[in-house]
């Protein structure tokens, strides 16, 4: 058993260190100076579907903006609530907001690359931001997000925001979004590399200038993907216009889910389509989450109960070390480490969650989100 977690060890102080400088590679939004005479040809777009709980302050904290973007408009997809009242709500004080009614969802289309498509249609900006309605800005988010867009002149460019969590689940399983990116996809590679492999974006804040959007097809280009945000991400590389994941969450915060049932939905219709459904990628990243990151675990208790003092010192060296590994990441994305102790039974959490995932997939039950199913 010694041997066994003397070798887990040294795999986990590499993956450490790679997480560490993998990390570090992303290029940060940083303050732009306040130049309110520089025009912003920035189209704000925003598909929502009964997102009266949500939308207000999305709005709110673009309003609160010292820049403006050209424009803003939310796409109301057949909101049964009180999404459009509060939309024109602010379309009354703020010129430069209004809604727009979403068409029926044709044949082939999902939800939201549907919504995203008509907005683009819509708008009339060299840049185009979607955002989710979740999706709040700090102060001085657009003109740092402006700024970045015309040093890189066309392309796509997205981030993760930093995740607010509530609930227990939510504090468990929302932060190893970022967890499987900082451990496994070489950042540096994502902007440098043209293979589409090395591609990784977040649906709620994607930014794309207009001719590229229109060159790689746009969203109907992808219309049947359920993770629209890595296709899109996918197309913008195959066709050769640069692409850059940053840091963002300095700028940009979001709660993604509100409730442990939430996350479970979300996360299951995600988390087997963004593996390109491969049951051996999965399996694999599984298996290596396993011996990783409770193979010690388990060590460790079989050591406990046959008093072996060499392998609990190792097994307790393994933990803390994935706990190193997820505090650090946290860290670099503007959360606290306070539940990274907890990562074991995150693991556990995501490898359920996958299987289920993968499980409606297979027997092709059909993935439930927002009152629509999807295959």
């Amino acid at each position: 058993m010694a041997v066994f977690l003397t070798v887990i060890s040294v795999l986990l102080l590499c993956q450490f260190i790679f997480t560490i400088w993998n990390m570090r590679q992303l290029p940060v939004l940083k303050p732009a100076p306040f130049s309110p005479g520089e025009p912003i040809s920035l189209s704000i777009l925003i598909p929502a579907r009964n997102e009266e709980k949500r939308i207000e302050a999305c709005l709110q904290s673009i309003v609160d903006q010292r820049f403006y973007p050209k424009e803003l408009i939310v796409l109301d997809d057949h909101s049964t609530d009180q999404t459009r009242a509060l939309v024109e709500r602010f379309a009354e004080t703020y010129p430069w907001i209004r809604v727009q009614s979403g068409q029926p969802l044709k044949r082939g289309w999902l939800g939201k690359s549907y919504a995203c498509s008509q907005l683009a249609e819509a708008a009339a900006s060299d840049w185009l931001l979607f955002l989710d309605a979740d999706v709040r800005l700090k102060k001085g988010a657009v003109e740092s997000v402006y700024k970045q867009l015309c040093m890189q002149k066309t392309g796509m460019l997205s981030g993760f925001p930093e995740q607010k969590t509530g609930t227990f689940f939510e504090h468990l399983v929302v932060p190893m979004m970022m967890f499987t990116i900082g451990c496994h996809l070489p950042v540096k590679w994502v902007r440098k590399s043209k293979n589409p492999a090395f591609a990784a974006a977040h649906g709620g804040f994607i930014a794309i200038e207009k001719n590229c959007y229109h060159d790689i097809g746009g969203h109907e280009a992808i219309k049947d993907s359920l993770v629209d945000d890595m296709a899109l991400a996918r197309r913008v590389k195959e066709k050769g216009f640069p692409f850059t994941l940053a840091s963002i969450h300095p700028f940009v915060y979001m709660r993604m889910y509100e409730s442990g049932q939430e996350v479970w939905e979300g996360y299951r219709k995600n988390l087997f389509p963004g593996v390109n459904r491969s049951i051996a990628l999965l399996s694999s990243v599984f298996c290596l989450y396993t011996l990783l990151y409770l193979a010690p675990v388990i060590c460790f208790m079989i050591a406990l109960f046959q008093l072996d003092v060499l392998s609990i010192c190792l097994a307790i060296l393994c933990y803390g070390l994935g706990v190193s590994i997820k505090a650090a990441i946290d860290t670099e994305n503007g959360r606290t480490s306070a539940m990274a102790f907890l990562l074991p039974v995150s693991i556990l959490s995501l490898i359920a969650i996958g299987f289920a995932s993968m499980k409606i997939s297979l027997k092709k039950e059909g993935y439930e989100w927002k009152g629509r199913r999807y295959e």
